[in-house]
């Protein structure tokens, strides 16, 4: 395990935040993940030569806050520069097995974000201008869910190395090369703006338009200054937005996910004119029911993720159990609000609309990922075949 956590933090120092001498690093977390925050502020130090702020909270308020100092004294110390944050994502702190009924779930934001069920807040003047990333941490909650059996703390992490890639001294070169691939798929799609883009399942098929003034994200991102930082790991998804009333036809689940904390299989949806009209399940319909009546944005066919199938990701979490990792599956079709790092950066209060994007307080991600997946972006009466049994065409 130690092994474990040494490669991790040297992922998070030198290939997700990319600390450098003077950056001023702020560390969020909760009691549990305390001890891991203190490991990962010992090490950060070293190469900051700056204290590390420790912010611990609970339920949302700061609980205490303090410094983890370097070994230089004040005067040795290099000027305060950039400032970076990091927040600690306990994967344990989740309602998997929740027992809250719909109405008390979907009756506030609180609520629904413990849920994972939130859209993103349109805040167009708040934009990032910081280094940060999010940090999952596991624990035996999060892997009992996803094994379906009681584990030990061998085993949590075990499970969690081979999702993060830790289980080999190459973990921080392999997710550097990934960033490189997802930044090479972003500029190939980006190129293509204002296409149409067609989804084939397995007997299934919809197809709608990307929204104007919108590209695709994912990966690692980057400040006006051309710093580059990766918000989230794993990566493998590129994210895009679809125009409002754009998107028709039928789609159905690759694999089962969770909504409103209840797992749903077998789903089924109907969508027409950018609305799903229809929708079905196995098991989970009244979850469903619920999550499309939290608001008439609900229902909107709002967001593509295009994820490569069978990878590490998709064999480990076969089930879309915690909302940090359902991007990164397989491909997916997300409903309610847009996803708004896709959103130009050009773009302000008065220009949104034109953009006719999906409005709303929730999104749900849907996989449709697998072997019989197929993309095909059409411009300029030119259709382009970009995945093919469920694998980008490099």
């Amino acid at each position: 395990m130690e092994q474990y956590l040494e490669r991790y933090v040297r992922i998070i120092i030198d290939v997700q935040l990319k600390l450098i001498e003077g950056d001023n690093l702020s560390i969020n977390t909760e009691a549990r993940s305390m001890g891991f925050a203190r490991f990962l502020a010992q090490h950060a130090v070293l190469v900051t030569c700056l204290p590390v702020m420790i912010v611990e909270t609970a339920g949302g308020k700061v609980v205490q806050a303090y410094p983890i100092d370097p070994k230089e004294k004040d005067i040795f110390r290099p000027e305060v520069g950039q400032a970076v944050m990091c927040h600690i994502v306990d994967l344990d702190n989740h309602p998997y097995d929740g027992e809250e009924g719909y109405d008390e779930i979907c009756c506030d934001a609180a609520s629904l974000s413990s849920y994972g069920a939130l859209a993103d807040p349109i805040f167009l003047d708040r934009r990032v201008s910081a280094p940060w990333a999010n940090i999952p941490y596991p624990g035996p909650r999060w892997a009992a869910a996803l094994l379906g059996r009681v584990v030990n703390e061998h085993e949590v992490w075990q499970l969690f190395a081979s999702v993060m890639r830790l289980d080999n001294h190459w973990a921080s070169s392999f997710w550097e090369e990934q960033a490189n691939v997802i930044t090479w798929r972003k500029q190939r799609l980006n190129a293509l703006s204002g296409s149409t883009v067609t989804l084939t399942g397995d007997g299934w098929s919809i197809c709608g338009s990307l929204a104007p003034n919108t590209h695709f994200c994912g990966g690692a991102s980057t400040l006006t200054k051309g710093r580059h930082f990766i918000p989230t790991l794993p990566i493998q998804a590129v994210v895009g937005s679809f125009a409002v009333d754009s998107v028709n036809g039928t789609v159905d689940a690759s694999r089962p996910f969770y909504v409103l904390g209840s797992r749903v299989e077998g789903a089924s949806f109907t969508i027409a004119g950018g609305v799903v009209t229809r929708w079905s399940a196995d098991r989970g319909q009244d979850a469903l029911d619920a999550f499309f009546n939290i608001d008439e944005g609900a229902r909107l066919a709002s967001t593509v993720a295009l994820s490569d199938t069978n990878t590490i990701e998709s064999r480990y979490l076969e089930v879309g159990l915690h909302p940090h990792f359902h991007a990164e599956v397989e491909s997916a079709i997300g409903f309610g609000g847009f996803a708004i790092d896709t959103l130009d950066s050009n773009i302000d209060e008065e220009s949104l609309a034109d953009c006719h994007l999906a409005d709303s307080l929730v999104r749900l991600l849907v996989p449709i990922g697998g072997a019989h997946l197929s993309v095909v972006f059409t411009a300029d009466e030119e259709e382009i075949m970009m995945m093919e049994e469920g694998v980008f065409n490099e």
